[in-house]
């Protein structure tokens, strides 16, 4: 068999990376665009537009046309400095733009007549009005999310600040979940971020970060949740979406990771909770032991100035929390040495009825209780005292009790409450999370290019995995792992 190898050019090589690239950031990044006029408000084309972010040094560069109209149609978000120059006029300079996800501002320049040495700056108000987007939304950054208490550090606790948005109501105890989140809330499962917007399902939303699609396959929430340090904003869009959100009829969040600058930057935390901060359930009987660790941090900077950056995060999650049985119906002892008369009384009545059914089923009692067992025969009548019925006095023969049974009874505790029930909050379940997201930005010939790599690797033991076995007692637990990258 001959082998053959193909080697497709450098230069197909690099406009695929660079389409590529250029395809992710259109999704999330914003533009800016304006008019170029001088003071009795005639256009002036061939201006010279130049763009610098503020933490970077990245620049970009456009010109007006013979209308005076310029555009940067794809620029990441962030903080900007703009300059416009014209022959014969003075410099026009804006400083501080704040560019946000998907923002469309329109930025027009009024040229003074002068030398190009002159320059006029004005510093911008953070406040825009997009008059070129029909979409509706709000834009969350930062500082915002960082204000915020949040129990488990999830920026999904925050989508329902939304005008419009309402919480779940779909999700319960038993929906099957597919997410690497950072915790469980209080409800017992993880957040995947089903929110309705505008009335539309919770399944309806669709999910990015940095541009790409973190839609979670089985609950259609998010697969990925970064840490919340490492995210510097994140948008919903409502309403009246643009024509690049296609694929789904409800709400529109895109996350947008925090990037490297010039300067080296970066943060280290630790949340705790513990024991000693909480109170009994006021139904238990005793406390459970509550331990919470949060840790990790943030670090980003240049690798070479003005060119090429990084920017890494990694979060823990350590939790251990004594789950409530609530009171649970166990056999009494009186139950566990085969006495069942408390099945014959009480506000059910008589709950031993029932008749052997079959020749076979008699034949085989009759060997294991040593007298004769006739097919029909009651199981337990009242006041049967005598071999009238299979099991007189309600009481079975430990000689007959099945090994499965035996062996499995070791297993059932015993009582605690004066009801004779079982309640406790001695069994644990524990979370282990560890998520790590890491971004390199680049200024290139080919544009600006970015990458962003996240792993989130996590485990859950539930004691009582009521939903998935029916187990409601200690010594029952599951384990549930999973990762999202």
């Amino acid at each position: 068999m001959k082998k053959i190898t193909t080697q497709l050019p450098s230069r197909l090589i690099c406009l695929a990376l660079f389409l590529c690239a250029a395809a992710a950031w259109a999704g999330v990044a914003g533009s800016i665009s304006g008019t170029v006029k001088d003071a009795s408000g005639s256009v002036v084309p061939h201006a010279a537009i130049t763009l610098q972010a503020v933490d970077t040094g990245l620049t970009y560069r456009a010109q007006s046309d013979d209308g005076g109209f310029y555009t940067l149609p794809a620029v990441p978000i962030g903080r900007y400095n703009i300059k416009v120059e014209a022959q014969e006029f003075q410099a026009y300079s804006r400083q501080n733009i704040i560019l946000n996800t998907n923002d469309a501002l329109t930025i027009d320049a009024i040229l003074q007549p002068g030398t190009v040495r002159q320059t006029v700056t004005i510093f911008d108000n953070a406040l825009h009005i997009e008059t070129t987007s029909t979409q509706t939304g709000q834009v969350i950054g930062s500082r915002e999310m960082t204000a915020v208490p949040l129990n488990g550090r999830s920026y999904t606790d925050l989508l329902s600040l939304q005008p419009g948005v309402a919480p779940s109501s779909a999700i319960s105890a038993s929906t099957v979940q597919d997410v690497g989140a950072t915790i469980l809330n209080p409800s017992g499962i993880l957040n995947p971020g089903n929110i309705s917007v505008n009335g539309q399902r919770e399944t309806a939303n669709f999910f990015s970060v940095n541009g790409s699609d973190a839609e979670e396959d089985v609950n259609a929430g998010t697969a990925i949740i970064p840490n919340i340090d490492a995210i510097a904003e994140f948008r919903v869009a409502t309403g009246d979406y643009d024509a690049e959100y296609g694929e789904y009829s409800g709400g529109q969040i895109s996350v947008i990771t925090k990037s490297g600058a010039n300067a080296l930057h970066g943060d280290a935390f630790n949340f705790l909770r513990n024991t000693d901060l909480d109170a009994r359930n006021y139904f238990s009987p005793t406390r459970g032991v509550f331990r919470q660790n949060q840790f990790g941090g943030t670090l980003g900077g240049p690798i070479r100035r003005d060119r090429l950056f990084f920017f890494a995060d990694y979060q823990g999650t350590r939790q251990t929390q004594g789950i409530d049985t609530g009171n649970i119906p166990v056999p009494s002892d009186a139950d566990r040495t085969g006495n069942l008369l408390d099945f014959t009384s009480g506000p059910g009545g008589n709950q031993l009825t029932g008749t052997v059914g079959g020749p076979y089923f008699a034949s085989l009692l009759s060997q294991k209780l040593g007298y004769a067992v006739t097919a029909g025969e009651p199981y337990y009548r009242p006041g049967c005292t005598t071999s009238t019925c299979v099991f007189p006095n309600a009481v079975i023969p430990q000689s007959t009790w099945s090994v499965p049974a035996q062996r499995m009874l070791q297993y059932i505790p015993a009582p605690n409450t004066p009801s004779g029930s079982f309640a406790t909050s001695a069994s644990n379940q524990t979370v282990q999370d560890d998520k790590a997201g890491a971004r390199v930005d680049a200024n290139s010939r080919w544009g600006f290019l970015s990458t962003y790599y996240f792993n989130d690797i996590f485990n859950v033991v539930n004691p009582y995995p009521a939903a998935q076995s029916g187990a409601t007692v200690p010594g029952f637990a599951a384990l549930t792992t999973g990762r999202a990258q």
